[in-house]
This record gives structure tokens, sequence and C-alpha cells, in this order.
């Protein structure tokens, strides 16, 4: 590959040179014509003697380079310009190339020459071997150049190419000690971060996120196993008493209805567990449909007012006027606001107010429910939306601990969020529903405000 760029750089030298070898000998055409026709329109209008003042004149300015001049009469003896130069070539139009030798040295020149009216012969000239070595000159200064260039750019590509590779390892071995067992190991970073700082700590907040659901699961792991030995081991023992030679029917009955209700008790479990699964993944926005969360809200509360009142509670519940239609997942959206009235129930204690409130905010719809009753300390607020996580260290009342991580896994489902706020005194439960505008989505017709 290195080969091929130098070839590559070595044929677009050879290519410029040829270009502007043809550019300045265009140019030198151009520029001899015109003296010439200058110098033979000055002979023509100013005289023979004006000419040869100003050949004479030009020849000593220019005498080291640029175009020579020399005037001849008709027999070519030198009257201006350079005396060398005299018979140098026959007056012809054209612009040509001559040679001439002087002490045993050859030099190429290009002339055109012209024959005046009087009779003598005007002649521009310039010499190829001093645009030849000023070409030469170019030609070396340029190849200098690139490969100065060159090297400078391989030596650049070299240390770059030790510093990636370098990079790249320490990313390379990181991973190897995560794959080895070493979960805590971390990729070095430095401030301010570059492109591979950057991906160490993407990387490193991978493996936090890692680390956290690895935690999680096992805490998931742990709380699974407790809340399911009880009803299990409940379960059996119902039914080795129901299985008992003897006992009579109706104790054989109840002992296989308390196995039935366990069983019920394990099953919701698993449902819950499932749900959140689906909803946490995105697999239920198939159920989706367009619902009225004004109605829905009312027939929620509806449903639970009567528990609300046998647990000595005031029941309030606000919703706009107007439809609030949105598209959402209705089975698990009353869930979700069943589970927060039901921990209103279960924690507010009775005397307590209970408010269930919808606004519609446009972008977003929020569903709210507020209590009076002692809360939830706020270091524990982001805790207890996790799944099994209850704030009875004992586990001694009944639940599973996934009723408010449903609620939150119901707000990731549709694109919002899920709080829980001082209420002072109390808790406010938030959940936040987003409508999707940006899909372009709207309601039917028959269902929009």
């Amino acid at each position: 590959m290195l080969v091929a760029a130098a070839l590559a750089l070595v044929l677009a030298l050879l290519l410029v040179d040829r270009i502007g070898e043809k550019l300045i000998e265009e140019e030198s055409k151009t520029a001899a014509l015109a003296e010439r026709d200058y110098l033979t329109a000055m002979a023509r209008e100013a005289g023979l003697t004006a000419l040869i003042d100003t050949m004479n004149r030009r020849e000593r300015l220019r005498g080291g380079g640029g175009f020579r001049y020399a005037l001849t009469d008709a027999n070519g003896k030198p009257l201006a310009g350079a005396a060398g130069l005299s018979g140098l070539a026959p007056p012809s139009p054209s612009w040509r190339v001559v040679q001439t030798t002087a002490d045993g040295k050859t030099t190429r020149w290009q002339v055109v020459a012209e024959a005046l009216p009087t009779g003598q012969s005007l002649l521009v000239a310039q010499n190829l071997d001093r645009r030849r070595a000023f070409r030469v000159a170019v030609f070396q200064a340029s190849g200098l150049a690139i490969v100065l260039a060159a090297g400078a750019c391989i030596a650049v590509g070299l240390a770059l190419n030790g510093m990636l590779l370098r990079r790249a390892g320490a990313i390379a071995s990181t991973a190897e000690r995560i794959a080895g067992g070493d979960l805590g190991a971390r990729v070095e970073t430095h401030d301010p971060p570059d492109v591979f700082d950057r991906l160490g700590l993407s990387l490193n907040a991978m493996l936090v996120r890692i680390d956290e659901l690895m935690t999680g699961l096992r805490t998931v792991t742990d709380s699974i196993a407790h809340d399911l030995r009880t009803p299990l081991t409940r379960l059996k023992g119902a039914l080795a008493r129901a299985m008992a030679p003897d006992v009579t029917d109706s104790e054989r009955i109840e002992a296989i209805q308390q196995a039935h209700d366990e069983a019920d008790r394990a099953l919701a479990t698993f449902s819950a567990l499932l749900d959140i699964a689906r909803a946490e993944t995105g697999l239920s926005r198939e159920m989706m449909n367009w619902v009225d969360l004004g109605a829905l809200t009312l027939g929620v509360a509806e449903l639970f007012t009567p528990v609300l009142e046998d647990a000595g509670q005031q029941f309030v519940v606000k919703v706009p006027a107007t439809p609030v239609v949105m598209r959402v997942h209705e089975l698990l959206l009353r869930q979700a606001v069943g589970n927060l009235l039901h921990n209103a129930v279960r924690h507010a204690g009775p005397g307590t107010l209970v408010a269930l409130t919808l606004e519609d905010l446009g972008p977003t719809a929020r569903l709210t429910v507020a209590d009076t009753g002692p809360g939830v300390p706020e270091a524990d607020r982001g805790r207890v939306q996790e799944r099994f996580v209850r704030l009875d260290p004992a586990r001694t009342t009944p639940g599973s601990g996934l009723g408010l991580a449903i609620v939150a896994a119901c707000a990731k489902l549709h694109g919002g969020r899920f709080l829980l706020e001082d209420n002072d005194p109390g808790l406010r439960a938030v959940l936040e529903l987003t409508r999707n505008t940006a899909a372009g989505e709207q309601p039917p017709a028959d269902q929009r405000p």
C-alpha cells in the first residue's frame, strides 16, 4: 500500500510538471509574439533610432534572463540588443527552437524573427536552458516537499497507529477481565475525553447497568423464592390435610379450597411478573387501543368506591368535562390505577382523604392518586417501584411487592413516567402517559373531543 501511494505521488508530480511546462510554453509564445509585434510597430511609428534605444535598454535591464533581443541590418551586422544572437535564425513568424554553440557549449533557444520594412531583422529569443533549469529546480523542490510530507505522514501514522493499538488494547484487556469473571473491571478514562474515552465511558456505564441488573436479578430471585415458598408450603400442607384418611368431608373441602386460594396467589404473582415483562419490553403495544381516559378513570373509581368507604376513607374523583382520548393498553392501565387505589386503601389508614385526578396536559395525560396518610419516606420512593420491594422488612403483610412495579412498567409502555411525591401530608402517586404525536396518530373521528 505504501509503494502504491508513493507511485501515485510520483505520477501526480510528473503530470503536474507536464501540464505546467505546457502552460509556460503557451504563455512564453504569447508574450514573445506580443513583444515582436510591439517592437515592429515602434519601428514603423517611431523610427529605427527609437527602436535601437529601446532594445539596448531592454538588453541592459534583462540581460540576465527573460527575453533577449537582437536587431541586425540586411547583411546580418548587429545594430542593437545582444550581439551574440545576431544571425541566430532567419526571419520567420513561427515560435521555434534553434541551437547555438559557443566555446564547446550548446545552448537551445526558442525564437521568433521578423523582417522589418526597412530591411532590418528583429529577433526575440528565450533561453530554453534557463527555463529548463528553473523547471528542474521546481520539480526537485516539489519532489523534496512530497518526500518530506510523506515522511511526516508516515511518522504521524505510525505514532497514531501505536496510540490506537494501545488504547484499543486497554479496552480489549478490560473486556477480557470481564469475560474472566471480574465484573468490577472498568476502562480507564481521561479528562477531557477523546473518542476512546467516550467509548470507555459508554462501556463503563453499560457495565454499571449490567451490575445493577444482576443485583436486581439476584434480589428478584431471592424475593420470588421467599414469597412463593410460603403459599406453596401452605398449598402442600392443605393438600396433605385433604389427603389424610381421618378428616371429614367438610374439612377436606376446606383444605382443598385453601390449596386453591394459595395456588391462585402463586399464579397471580407469576401473572404480574409476566405483565411487567411484556410492558417493559414493549410486547404489549399490540393490545393498545383508543380509550377515553375519563370513562376509564370513572369506571375504576366506581369499582373501588365501596372498598374505600369500607376502609373509612373519603374518596374524591376529578376528571375533565371533555373526553381525554389516548391510545393505551386499557387492561394494564386499569390494573395500574387499581394498584394505586389499592395501596391507598391499605396504607393511608381510616379517616384519610384519597383523591383520584385525571388531567389533560396536551402532549401528556396525568393520572394522580393522592392521599393524606403517612406517606413514603423520600429515600424509599424510588426503591418501592422495583419488583418485590416492600417496606415491611419481615414481609409479614399480604402482597407480593409487584403493585408499583406494574405501574412503573405501564408508564414505560406508554412513553411516560411514574413519580412518587410528597402530598404534605401523605403521598402523591403520579402516572404520566405520553401521546404519540410524532407518529401522526389521531383518534377516530367519533372519539375526538
